[in-house]
């Protein structure tokens, strides 16, 4: 079980990360034949490929692959699933870092042997565009005794071997990193669906509280240049015991607030996603749909129309976003896992369950137009410290 939190820490210091948004199907890029589902553990330094089949729901191991070590392995799928990118640390003193390009087959199994390694230093987070060829990297400087300088770097994917070159410095950020004080990070979050904006987020604590701040920047579509930040929503915390977490899907900035201070506090906020926001158009609660507020961990289905919320025994309650009524309306359906990740396209739910130090990947069929859930097999992973994460290939 695992209480979510709001502070993002750099994606390469993480197990994992995959941070894109849903793939919309009516978008003109999207395939015309179903994709392969496609999961992918790291258990020490092998990855394992298992495909899902979207009817039987039943995961099957398609290849193996040992990767370089790393102490912080993070891996990042592009939209197609054709490309993986495998960022790796030597050692804990986040020496020796490099980032990997694999290409994969038609069932998303890497190739033995990587098509591209650079060498990088202190790369965090990467963000694939859904619609045109960039990828957004985000690096941090040496932490000085007051600031720490960060980066968002563009590359140029190429769409034929998913190498990547032509880094441009789209923006620099000094944050504060006073020692018993406030600190504060980067973290880019996702580009949305049309490709026309990067969200990214800066998390901060001090003695007293977190605080974070959340932006968009235009992208120019032809270059993948970025525009200045404009800052979407706040929240500041001081002295209290909660903090929130957010997420951009679609054209809705979702909150999560966890006042884990108290009894049936927390709260689901949704707004529309514009400058300076302060006005929810859902405000859910305990009133309203009881898991709204007591949840230990909460998703967004990657279509915007559900909330997944885990509550203290790790069932996963599912809310349909209803903005005609201002309202998160129950669903019939459950999960009795806590849901960590959907399939890109939104058609799988994957619980975690905790066996014993070891971990079952529990799958899930989700019908996004009636929200039911369907039954599916596991996946059984050694370690509950495994990394995971879900991707598609076509």
């Amino acid at each position: 079980m695992r209480r979510f939190f709001a502070f993002f820490v750099l994606a390469g210091l993480c197990s994992v990360a995959f941070a894109q948004e849903g793939r919309d199907p009516s978008n003109s890029s999207s395939p015309s034949s179903a994709p392969v589902q496609v999961v992918y553990v790291i258990d020490s330094a092998t990855l394992t490929t298992y495909n899902i089949n979207s009817q039987t729901l039943q995961a099957t191991e398609v290849g193996t692959l040992t990767l370089p070590e790393s102490v912080y392995p993070g891996i990042f799928a592009s939209q197609n699933g054709k490309f993986l990118y495998y960022t790796a640390f030597e050692n804990y003193s986040q020496q020796g870092q490099k980032l990997y390009v694999y290409q994969t087959n038609a069932s998303g199994v890497p190739n033995s042997t990587p098509v591209q390694t650079l060498s990088v230093t202190r790369l965090g987070g990467l963000v694939i565009d859904p619609v045109s060829n960039f990828i957004y990297a985000e690096f941090a400087g040496p932490q000085g005794s007051e600031d720490t300088p960060y980066a968002i770097e563009r590359y140029v994917v190429d769409p034929a071997t998913g190498k990547i070159s032509q880094p441009v410095v789209e923006a620099k950020y000094s944050l504060a990193s006073s020692e018993g004080g406030l600190f504060c990070s980067l973290s880019i979050m996702n580009v949305n669906s049309a490709g026309t904006e990067l969200y990214d987020g800066i998390p901060c604590s001090n003695p007293f509280g977190e605080q974070a701040a959340y932006n968009e920047r235009a992208i120019t579509a032809s270059t993948g240049a970025l525009a200045p930040d404009v800052q979407i929503y706040s929240w500041n915390n001081d002295e209290s015991e909660s903090t929130q977490s957010v997420y951009f899907v679609k054209n809705l900035l979702f909150d999560f607030v966890d006042n884990y201070g108290e009894t049936n506090a927390n709260q689901v906020n949704i707004y529309p996603i514009q400058p300076n926001v302060t006005t929810p158009v859902i405000s859910c609660g305990t009133d309203q749909f009881a898991p709204c507020g007591d949840f230990i961990d909460a998703l967004v289905h990657p279509s915007a129309q559900y909330v997944f919320l885990t509550d203290p025994t790790s069932t996963t309650y599912i809310g349909k976003v209803n903005l005609n009524l201002r309202q998160i309306n129950p669903e019939s359906s459950s999960i009795p896992y806590e849901v960590q990740a959907f399939s890109p396209d939104g058609t799988i739910a994957y619980g975690a369950n905790d066996v014993n130090g070891a971990l079952d990947i529990e799958i899930y069929g989700f019908n996004a137009a009636t929200g039911a859930v369907t039954q599916g097999g596991t996946i059984s992973v050694p370690s509950d410290l495994d990394s995971w994460v879900a991707a598609e290939r076509y």
